[in-house]
């Protein structure tokens, strides 16, 4: 790991340093929005708009896009046009001093390292140099990505989020070592966090058969495709994948998963039951998923199986707990024991909002109006847009003959209640009786 702190204070300078220039032009105002989004192509496109402008340090953005979207020819004419106004410039010396080296011109990467006042960066140093000799390409490759890795490391909301910096960094390393499949694996997962499917599949299909690291790309294209719309097409498209890559658990788990997503439960289903098969060291949370897709699909004699499958596996479960109790409440069955296991998941996971809606319903069918209310309310206050939630605290407010509250929060899960949530009908026969629809 790096043991110069000072490198992490450059790190910090990079990351900030951004903030301190402002620029009234609208074209300056679009690349800067763009690239707090990340959409490196448009801050190129911008780049064209003001290129005959006055320097401004917004030009590092379209620096690290150029560099970030492998448009090589282009991030050396930004490194160019900046170190001719900032000599130092840390960002675009970096570009230049990969160049160097990997035109082994080693003259001009020595001259990089030192700056106007005759010092040697830090950074620099740890990047390209070991024992006052250049490292080789590979070892200058890992050096980016060992800052990227520290990166994370840090759990710094204040950089260790920041995209951009991490994307920059992992292309360098690319930039020097093509075939580090480890950096490109990396950036693979950051695009993939920025939510770029598109890039970060054409980025791990660079990744060949032969590397540790193919199988795991394999599985991030599949959960790519299954962040797609088209179902046909994703389903196409994991099942190829599948079939290349000799019927992979974790790839078939995301069809599955899938399947289960697009409400395809007999489809769900029969992949979950070929995993629980394969007995994998997830063999609970499995037959919860399977459970759930029985649920859904009115078959509660299956799923109660599979949830009580699920808690011998791990008793401690809070949504395991929560959708086994949920189910016997809404039959009239088992409220006692429901109880007890729904008060356990709600101390196990109190900010869940779900196990607390749950809670606030076991307190209901005890008649404990007063205490269910209670609940029902914090979880309003948590999602207030939550349309099951909003019908639940009618009912209660309707049994402490609260009638007019009652009506008010039925109308207003029924303006807010979606088809899945199948509670529309129940509402309108509610208010029908009141004459309140």
């Amino acid at each position: 790991m790096i043991k110069n702190s000072k490198i992490f204070l450059y790190l910090l300078i990079f990351l900030f340093s951004k903030t301190i220039f402002a620029s009234s032009s609208a074209s300056f105002l679009i690349s800067q929005t763009a690239f707090n989004n990340y959409d490196f192509n448009q801050v190129i496109l911008e780049y064209q708009s003001k290129i005959n402008q006055e320097y401004k340090n917004e030009y590092l953005d379209e620096l690290i896009s150029a560099v970030i979207t492998e448009n090589i020819v282009l991030a050396e004419k930004i490194s160019t046009n900046i170190l001719l106004k900032d000599s130092n410039n840390q960002e675009a010396k970096l570009f230049m001093m990969v160049k160097s080296a990997n035109l082994k011109n080693y003259k001009k990467l020595e001259a990089l390292r030192i700056d106007e006042e005759n010092q040697k960066n830090d950074l620099f140093e740890f990047i390209f140099f070991l024992d006052n000799k250049i490292k080789s390409k590979k070892d200058i490759s890992n050096s980016f990505l060992e800052i990227v890795r520290s990166s994370y490391s840090k759990q710094s909301s204040n950089y260790s989020q920041n995209y951009n910096f991490l994307l920059f960094y992992t292309s360098l390393a690319l930039l020097i070592d093509n075939q580090n499949y480890e950096a490109i694996f990396i950036k693979g997962q950051l695009l993939q966090m920025i939510d770029d499917y598109f890039f970060a599949e054409a980025t791990y299909l660079k990744i060949p058969e032969e590397s540790d690291y193919f199988i795991d790309a394999q599985r991030n294209i599949a959960f790519n495709y299954s962040r797609e719309k088209i179902f046909d097409d994703v389903e196409n498209k994991i099942k190829l994948l599948l079939r290349k890559n000799k019927n992979d658990y974790e790839i078939k788990k995301i069809l599955a998963d899938f399947y289960r997503i697009e409400k395809k439960f007999d489809q769900a289903i029969k992949i979950y039951s070929e995993l629980i098969n394969q007995n994998p060291n997830d063999l609970w949370y499995t037959f919860y998923l399977r459970g759930i897709c029985y649920e859904q699909s009115d078959n509660w004699e299956k799923a109660e199986l599979d949830f009580l499958q699920s808690l011998k596996l791990k008793r401690d479960s809070p949504n395991v707990l929560n959708y086994l109790a949920y189910g016997w409440i809404e039959r009239d069955i088992r409220i006692d024991e429901s109880f007890i296991m729904l008060t356990d998941a709600h101390e196990a996971n109190p900010d869940s909002h779900y196990i607390l809606d749950s809670l606030a319903w076991a307190y209901f069918k005890k008649k404990n109006y007063i205490k269910a209310a209670e609940l029902m309310e914090e979880v309003i206050d948590m999602v207030p847009g939550e349309a099951v939630s909003l019908d639940h605290l009618g009912d209660i407010y309707f049994a402490m003959n609260r009638k007019r509250e009652a009506i008010y929060f039925w109308r207003q899960a029924k303006d807010l209640a979606k088809p899945e949530d199948e509670i529309i009908d129940n509402i309108e026969k509610k208010l029908r009786e009141f004459h309140a629809s």
